[in-house]
């Protein structure tokens, strides 16, 4: 069968005189799924980016990209905004950020529509709620907002904007990465449905080896820019021929049925009784109560509006809530400012949670500066002992959040999070944004800080593997209420819900 798309000797360079992407080719017919993966800085955005025309103007490029015969490196730029969601959609990792919260969902669909049709906007509406069942939404979601649907809804909307045209290519980059496990599931069986039905071609960009086993038909490994390895998913997964491959599969977290070993744990610091969030009449969380001890670890998890988030606010502080909730024997709702030092919080992405004005060195001082007398060259020695900690050098202290790469920064939010030795860190999906080799070593370090600082972990993720590898317990958390804790919740779940979560989740297979 012939390509419809087909790349040869693609190189990038962004002026440094080193390429950051080197002689790419590969190629991909209709209705196939190729995946391309690699580490953060393997080229496999940039390359993906490259195809409309998205790299910023310092791009140089170089090679072909025949899409239909057309090359599309030659293209006028008049011309690719035509193939731009005509004959090539785009998914992107973060569907809230690819849509504008002050516009309706039916108005973005028939704007998407109406951009390549000249249909008249009565036709456009006709097919936006076409699309809208297409992908698994009911016609009421038309008149909603982004901010009144879900992560998984909103992934469904991009994925009916990106298709309103028929391409027959869609790109998606990272399109599962911020979802829960079930609504990640739906999201990829919609993908394969529309492969099935509209022969659409994928080229799928991720770091998540699971995606890639369920959905891909082939897979381009890449590492410095260049190709390393290509073929079928199960041949390169089965008998991976490069060193590179083998060590992204072998950093791979695998879920399993075992039992979570019972590790012993001091005397509790973090007690929760009877604890509920409640916004207006609706209830959060509902009547929680568990304990965690020191040098202990309780992953929380469930689907997203489970209440995982409520909760962490209202264990910081940050959101008022009823019953008691205490840290070291201290009732949260009445602890001082200089007190609330005893929480560290690790957040989801650190590039956000990192002020890009403030050097990394001041961003690990900040806590100290607030809430100790540290200063001059004290200071500047915890700050490079903390550096030190999370396996960062010093020489990077200068530097500035958007120089560093996404496992340097997520340490950096680390060395952060226990420059006051809390006594509990709160891990908010701190791994999900991470290729696997970052991903394992960031869990790694998470775990040899808490045997020498004996701190109690919160450990919140949609990642089924990862909780197993790092906790000692897991609370299994559903409309607000706890269904399900304790250490054999993957051994043996007694709860229908939790074995459903259990099912959705991927697994790497050849």
């Amino acid at each position: 069968m012939s390509a419809l798309l087909s790349v040869e000797d693609l190189s990038v360079d962004f002026g440094s005189g080193s390429p950051a992407v080197s002689e790419v080719s590969f190629s991909l017919t209709a209705g196939e799924v190729l995946a391309v993966v690699g580490e953060s800085g393997s080229g496999k955005t940039v390359t993906a980016m490259s195809l409309l025309g998205l790299l910023p103007a310092t791009a140089s490029v170089s090679g072909r990209a025949l899409l239909g015969g057309r090359d599309l490196y030659s293209l006028s730029p008049a011309a690719l905004r035509e193939v731009r969601g005509n004959e090539v959609g785009m998914v992107f990792q973060e569907p809230m950020s690819a849509l504008n919260p002050v516009f309706t969902i039916g108005s973005q669909i028939v704007e998407a529509v109406r951009v390549h049709r000249a249909v008249p906007r009565a036709a456009a509406k006709a097919r936006a709620l076409e699309l809208l069942r297409l992908v698994g939404l009911p016609e009421e979601r038309f008149r909603a907002y982004p901010h009144e649907m879900s992560g998984g809804q909103l992934q469904r909307v991009v994925i009916a904007m990106t298709v309103a045209n028929e391409p027959s290519l869609l790109i998606a980059d990272e399109p599962t990465t911020a979802l829960d496990v079930t609504v990640q599931a739906e999201v990829l069986r919609l993908l394969r449905d529309l492969r099935d039905r509209l022969g659409v071609a994928v080229l799928l960009i991720t770091h998540d080896m699971g995606v890639v086993s369920e959905l891909a038909d082939r897979v381009v490994v890449m590492n410095g820019g260049k190709v390393v390895e290509t073929g079928p998913v199960r041949e390169v997964f089965a008998t991976p021929r490069e060193p590179y491959t083998r060590t992204l599969l072998d950093s791979v977290l695998r879920l399993d049925t075992r039992e979570l070993p019972a590790r012993p744990a001091g005397e509790p610091v973090l007690r929760l009784d009877g604890v509920s969030v409640t916004y207006g009449g609706f209830r959060a969380v509902s009547d929680v109560s568990f304990e965690i001890g020191r040098g202990q670890t309780l992953g929380l998890v469930g689907e997203s509006g489970s209440g995982k988030s409520s909760l962490a606010g209202a264990i910081t502080g940050l959101t008022r809530y009823t019953g008691r909730i205490t840290v070291a024997g201290r009732e949260v709702a009445s602890l001082r400012k200089a007190d609330r030092g005893r929480v560290g919080l690790v957040f989801q992405d650190p590039l956000s949670s990192l002020n890009p004005r403030a050097t990394i060195a001041r961003s690990i001082a900040q806590p100290l500066l607030l809430h100790t007398s540290l200063r001059g060259a004290e200071l500047e020695a915890k700050v490079d002992s903390l550096l030190d900690a999370v396996q960062l050098s010093a020489a990077l202290r200068d530097r500035y959040p958007h120089e560093l790469s996404g496992g340097q920064r997520q340490r950096v939010g680390i060395a952060r999070s226990i420059a006051l030795d809390p006594d509990l860190l709160i891990a908010d999906e701190p791994t999900s944004a991470l290729d696997v080799t970052v991903q394992a070593r960031v869990l790694e370090l998470v775990l040899s800080l808490q045997r020498e600082l004996r701190f109690a972990c919160l450990f919140i993720s949609h990642d089924l593997a990862v909780v197993q590898h790092l906790a000692d317990r897991v609370a299994v958390l559903h409309r607000g209420v706890v269904v399900e804790e304790g250490t054999s919740v993957f051994a043996a779940p007694r709860e229908e819900y939790t074995r459903r979560l259990l099912a959705s989740a991927l697994t790497v297979s050849a």
